[in-house]
C-alpha cells in the first residue's frame, strides 16, 4: 500500500471519527441516526442557518478596539460604505446610497433606512464619532483632515494634501470607517477622542512638512492618548450592555470558547430580502478540524489549504462539497538585493527567469496557486487580461522554462561554464544564498525547489532560513542575496497602481534597492518606473491615460526584472452546496473576487441580497 493511500485512509478514519463526535456518541442504530439527522436538517431549514469557522477573543468583550477585536464576525457586524468587486471594478453601495468626489472633498450620502440592531438610527453623527475614535486609537487615517455633517444623512470628508488618490477607495470600502463606534454606545469617549485625533493630526502634518513638533504638544498628546486608550480598551459592550449593537446584518448574541452565534439584525436595511437569519461560527482550532467539519457537514464553507490527495477524494468523502480558487491579490516572488553587484547584471536575472520551472515550484509549494509561465509584468496573473493589452504582451519577453535560452544569454554576456559550475565574466563562480522565512512552510518548499533547479543548472546556491520574528529585520537591513518574498501585492486598493507602488516606491523597493528612479529604454522612449508610478497615481480618474501608463510599467517590469514572480497566491474556497444552504454563485462569478482580504464579505453579500437560502 502506498504512503499516499495510507495517509488518505488515516485521514478518512479521523474524519469519520470526528463526524461521529459531531452527531453524538453511542448512536449505532442507523435508523435512529437518520431520524435525528432528518430532524436536525429540518430545524436548520426553519432557522436559515449558515455555519462557518473562524477565531475570536475569549472572554468576548465586543470591543473592536480591544485585543482581537470581534474576530471573524467583523464583516457581518460592521458595514462599509460600499463593497468593491476587483474582477469587474464595480462598487456595490452598502451604507452609502451614493457619493461624489470633488477635489479633496468626498461627499457620502448615507442610507436613510439603516439602523443598528437595537433599533437606533444610523446617522452622520455615528460616522464622525467613528472617524475620531479610529484616528485617536489607531493613529490612522490621517488622510482625513476633517469630517462634517450638514445633516443626519450626509457626511463630507475633507482629505489632506498628502492623501493618495487611492485613499478614496479605502474610505469607501474599509469596514472600520463608517460604523465602528456608534454615538449611543461610545458617546462617553466622543469628546476625548476628538481632542486626541485633532492633536495627532497636527503632529502628523507637522512631521510630514519637516517641521519641529513642540515638546509640550507631544507631552499633551501622549497623556491624553494614553488615558483614552486605557478607558476604551477597558470598555466591554458585550458585558456592560449585554449585547453588541451593530449596523451590519448580524449581531453576536452568544459566545463561548468553541462557538459564536450571530443572529440577524431585524432592523437591517436589507433584512426583508434575507433568508438566512443565523450564522454560527465554530472555533478554527486547526486545519485538520476544519477539514473534518467540512466533510462531515458540520460547517458549510471555509478557506484553507488541503493536501492534493485529500481534495481529489472530496467527491467520495462528501459529494456536496465544492472547491474553487480566487486570487489572494498577491504573488510570491524571487527578490534580489541590488546592492550586490552580481544581481545588478540584467543578463543573470533573465537567465534565472528562463532556468526556473515555475509550474513545478508552484506544485511543490502551493499546488492550487496560479502559475506565471510566461510573463513577469507586475500584474497579477488573474488580472492580466484586464490590465495588459495584447499589443503590450506581444512586446514582452516570454520567460518560459528554457535552459538553452539561459545558457545563450549567459555566454553572450561573458559567462562560461567550467566543469559543472558557471563562472562570471570576472572568473568568480555564480554563487549566492537564497534566504527564506522559516515559519512560512510553503515559502520554504518553494525555496528548496528553486535552489535545486539553480544548482542543477550549474550555479552554487545555498538556502538560508530566516528565524521566526526576524524577517523584517533581515530584509530591511539587506542581509541577504536573494530571497522569497511577497512581490506585487494589491492589498488595500486592488489595482495595478498598488503593485507598482510596492515595487518602485514601497516595501519591495525598500528591501531590494532596485534603481527605480533610473530611466530605462522602452518602445515609448526612456522612462523611469518611479516617475511613471507617481504619474499613474495622479491619473487614476483618466482611464485612457492610466491604461497607457500601466502598459509602460508592465514593459519595464517584465524587461528589467526587479523581481521574478513565482506564483500568484490564491484562496482555496470550499463550500457545501445543498446540505444546509444553496444558492452559491457559479465558479466564474466575479463576486468570488471579493473574498481576498475578508471572505466573510462574500457570504454577507450573498445572504443580504437573498441569493444564499436554506436548502430544501
Amino acid at each position: 500500500m502506498s504512503k499516499k493511500i495510507k495517509k488518505f485512509i488515516a485521514l478518512l478514519v479521523i474524519v469519520f471519527f470526528t463526524a461521529g463526535i459531531f452527531v453524538g456518541c453511542g448512536q449505532s442504530n442507523s435508523t435512529q441516526q437518520e431520524s435525528q439527522e432528518a430532524k436536525q436538517q429540518e430545524e436548520v431549514k426553519k432557522t436559515g442557518e449558515l455555519r462557518l469557522a473562524t477565531d475570536w477573543p475569549y472572554p468576548f468583550h465586543g470591543n473592536p478596539f480591544g485585543p482581537g477585536g470581534i474576530g471573524g464576525a467583523w464583516w457581518f457586524a460592521y458595514e462599509p460604505f460600499a463593497y468593491y468587486i476587483p474582477q469587474t471594478g464595480e462598487y456595490i453601495p452598502r451604507l452609502a446610497e451614493s457619493w461624489k468626489v470633488e477635489g479633496n472633498k468626498v461627499t457620502v450620502n448615507l442610507r436613510k433606512d439603516a439602523k443598528f440592531s437595537d433599533g437606533e438610527p444610523f446617522t452622520s453623527k455615528d460616522v464622525i464619532n467613528t472617524v475620531n475614535l479610529i484616528q485617536a486609537m489607531w493613529q490612522w487615517p490621517y488622510d482625513i483632515e476633517s469630517v462634517e455633517a450638514p445633516d443626519d444623512n450626509t457626511v463630507i470628508f475633507t482629505l489632506s494634501k498628502t492623501a493618495s488618490s487611492s485613499f478614496v477607495h479605502t474610505l469607501l470600502t474599509d469596514g472600520a470607517m463608517a460604523s465602528l463606534a456608534p454615538v449611543h454606545v461610545y458617546g462617553d469617549f466622543a469628546k476625548s477622542a476628538q481632542e486626541v485625533a485633532d492633536l495627532g493630526k497636527k503632529i502628523f502634518y507637522l512631521q510630514t512638512e519637516g517641521k519641529t513638533v513642540p515638546e509640550d504638544m507631544k507631552a499633551e498628546y501622549d497623556k491624553k492618548s494614553d488615558e483614552l486608550r486605557k478607558e476604551v480598551n477597558d470598555f466591554s459592550p458585550f458585558k456592560t450592555l449585554g449585547k453588541l449593537p451593530v449596523v451590519g446584518a448580524f449581531e453576536p448574541v452568544k459566545v463561548t470558547q468553541s462557538e459564536m452565534v450571530l443572529e440577524a439584525n431585524k432592523y437591517y436595511w436589507a433584512y426583508p430580502q434575507m433568508k438566512i437569519d443565523k450564522v454560527v461560527f465554530k472555533k478554527w482550532s486547526s486545519n485538520e478540524f476544519v477539514w473534518a467539519s467540512l466533510i462531515s457537514n458540520e460547517i458549510d464553507a471555509a478557506h484553507l489549504s488541503m493536501p492534493k490527495d485529500v481534495v481529489e477524494q472530496l467527491s467520495t468523502l462528501n459529494p456536496k462539497l465544492n472547491v474553487l480558487t480566487v486570487s489572494d491579490l498577491s504573488d510570491i516572488a524571487l527578490v534580489f538585493n541590488f546592492k550586490k553587484p552580481l544581481f545588478q547584471d540584467l543578463n543573470l536575472r533573465k537567465a534565472i527567469a528562463h532556468i526556473l520551472d515555475r509550474d513545478k515550484i508552484r506544485d511543490v509549494s502551493v499546488w492550487q496557486a496560479n502559475s506565471y509561465e510566461n510573463y513577469a509584468d507586475g500584474v497579477l496573473k488573474s488580472m492580466e487580461a484586464k490590465w495588459v493589452t495584447q499589443d503590450t504582451l506581444q512586446k514582452l519577453t516570454k520567460y518560459n522554462t528554457d535552459v538553452a535560452a539561459a545558457e545563450e544569454i549567459l555566454k553572450n554576456a561573458g559567462y562560461k561554464k567550467v566543469g559543472d559550475t558557471w563562472q562570471q565574466p570576472n572568473g568568480q563562480p555564480v554563487a549566492f544564498t537564497l534566504s527564506v522565512y522559516g515559519p512560512h512552510n510553503d515559502w520554504v518548499l518553494a525555496a528548496k525547489e528553486v535552489v535545486q533547479q539553480l544548482n542543477n543548472f550549474g550555479f552554487k546556491v545555498e538556502i538560508k532560513l530566516i528565524p521566526e520574528g526576524m524577517r523584517d529585520q533581515v530584509m530591511r537591513s539587506g542581509d541577504y542575496d536573494v530571497a522569497i518574498e511577497f512581490g506585487s501585492a494589491w492589498w488595500g486598493y486592488p489595482h495595478p497602481l498598488t503593485g507598482y507602488q510596492r515595487l518602485y516606491d514601497g516595501d519591495v523597493s525598500a528591501i531590494t534597492n532596485f534603481p527605480a528612479k533610473d530611466k530605462y529604454q522602452t518602445p515609448w522612449g526612456e522612462l523611469s518606473p518611479y516617475d511613471l508610478t507617481l504619474e499613474l497615481q495622479k491619473n487614476l480618474q483618466d482611464e485612457n491615460k492610466a491604461m497607457e501608463i500601466i502598459q509602460q510599467l508592465a514593459y519595464i517590469t517584465n524587461e528589467y526584472l526587479p523581481v521574478i514572480p513565482l506564483y500568484e497566491k490564491v484562496l482555496p474556497i470550499y463550500y457545501n452546496d445543498g446540505y444546509r444552504v444553496k444558492g452559491w454563485p457559479a465558479e466564474d462569478d466575479a463576486i468570488w473576487s471579493l473574498a481576498a482580504g475578508g471572505i466573510e464579505r462574500v457570504y454577507d453579500l450573498l445572504i443580504t441580497t437573498g441569493k444564499l437560502v436554506p436548502a430544501k
